[in-house]
């Protein structure tokens, strides 16, 4: 998470040399999505992986140096300063709220609305850290709080037809994952247990055998 008292990770030091990782919002971003595609393999999404921390570095061959080097790149990416609540207590919340593909032009306006910034030209300059600290602090007004709202909001509980109707259509359109109703939504979150599943695989190859 985003410390005000020490530098956002951009370095891995492993047996007395230093590594570069890169760590920019972007690159994370894109390897979220890599993580999610099922059409590419395991060993492939591995190698894609190195390349978008590492770049063309020369990474040493002990599968040590990728446990340890994942674990360090698992942290900074899930980490989160007020914890998440219970699927139980979350209701709703336990629902996919958002996706970086589909809600990217949400995501820009908003940035650009709020902060005076362009997420096209941050790219490959901010970090992870100061990039989930500005989505997390984007006000209520801002496209994208504005459609978490609409997702959020339990439909249930309005009795007027019309509005009830007015808020399961607003809810069709900005689905997360283009389904029809809230039900169909999938119960990902971008978490640490949301994603235990992708750095299991990483780890795992890694132990394999590294590069």
């Amino acid at each position: 998470m985003l410390s005000l008292t020490h530098s956002p990770v951009t370095q891995f030091t492993y047996k007395d040399k230093i590594y570069d990782i890169d760590l920019a919002f972007d690159t994370v971003l894109l390897y979220l999505q890599l993580q999610e595609d099922q059409d590419i393999k395991p060993e492939t999404k591995w190698l894609q992986s190195l390349k978008l921390f590492f770049g063309k570095q020369e990474l040493p061959s002990d599968p040590n140096f990728y446990l340890k080097s994942f674990e360090l790149i698992q942290k900074v990416i899930t980490d989160t300063p007020y914890g998440v609540k219970d699927q139980e207590e979350r209701g709703v919340e336990a629902t996919k709220q958002f996706d970086y593909v589909r809600d990217a032009g949400a995501i820009y306006a908003s940035f650009f609305d709020q902060y005076g910034i362009d997420l096209n030209k941050e790219r490959g300059k901010m970090h992870w850290e100061i990039f989930k600290a500005l989505l997390d602090g984007l006000g209520p007004n801002t496209y994208f709080q504005r459609i978490l709202a609409i997702r959020r909001e339990d439909s249930s509980k309005i009795e007027d037809p019309t509005a009830k109707q007015e808020l399961l259509d607003a809810q069709n359109y900005y689905a997360v994952d283009g389904s029809k109703t809230e039900a169909e939504l999938q119960a990902q979150t971008l978490n640490s247990s949301g994603l235990s599943g992708l750095f299991d695989s990483l780890l795992g190859s890694a132990q394999k055998g590294g590069n």
